[in-house]
């Protein structure tokens, strides 16, 4: 996870691992403590980009991450923060020119443009693509000039209207 502030980008991991008990309970309430840890880093009224389903995807636990996702992404619009949704192919594009770059194109890519940062590995990347997206769109950039597949990404995603904006 990544929060941006003052310019400068937070680079968080939040794990969960699937815990030995494979019940219902044990599965939901893991999923309860994850999205708490995330939400509670989460400043009220932020402005959050959320890589969504990719509902292509058959293995590591879809259900799982489908009900984190809503549980995080809900608890935070309640919570008055703007949450766009992103498929994983527009967040891939943004960050490394092709929506068909696989993970470790998205991490080499985002180490190269972001040399200070520690980006210790695809998730964080992935965060990092999905927080320079938010910040190119609220006009405080942290990533240079956009690329031109950039470009395309960030006038093809549903953006939330800005104050004072007639479109």
């Amino acid at each position: 996870m990544t929060v941006l502030h003052d310019g400068e980008a937070d680079l968080y991991q939040v794990k969960s691992k699937a815990p030995a008990d494979d019940s219902v309970l044990a599965t939901w309430e893991r999923i309860q403590y994850s999205a708490a840890r995330i939400v509670r880093l989460i400043p009220e009224g932020a402005f959050v980009n959320v890589e969504w389903a990719s509902y292509a995807s058959k293995f590591g636990q879809p259900d799982e991450r489908n009900a984190h996702r809503w549980l995080v992404a809900g608890t935070l619009a309640k919570r008055g923060c703007h949450v766009v949704k992103t498929a994983p192919t527009t967040r891939a594009k943004y960050a490394a020119d092709s929506g068909k770059a696989d993970k470790a194109d998205v991490l080499e890519t985002m180490r190269a443009r972001h040399p200070g940062l520690f980006i210790a590995d695809d998730n964080v990347a992935d965060s990092l693509a999905l927080a320079a997206m938010a910040a190119r769109y609220l006009g405080e950039p942290i990533d240079g000039l956009p690329t031109k597949p950039q470009t395309e990404v960030m006038r093809g995603l549903r953006w939330p209207k800005r104050e004072g904006a007639t479109r």
